[in-house]
């Protein structure tokens, strides 16, 4: 990272965020085959499967806090 650089400037945050403010997939800023772009679109995708684990409520039940 860059100096003066926080970790919201990072592609990974950047592509979290994305997805969970609604943006679609296609509106990586990132050109074709740059580290970037492949740490958005992970960070993205992840951010898919945390929102369904959420939405569903499934949680690993050894993580899970007690009632």
């Amino acid at each position: 990272m860059s100096e003066g650089a926080t970790a919201s400037d990072s592609p990974f945050i950047q592509g979290r965020n994305a997805r969970l403010y609604g943006k679609p997939r296609e509106r990586c800023p990132y050109a074709e085959g740059t580290q970037d772009r492949t740490a958005w679109l992970q960070a993205y995708d992840e951010a898919a499967d945390d929102r369904a684990e959420q939405d569903t409520g499934t949680t690993d039940p050894q993580t899970a806090p007690k009632p």
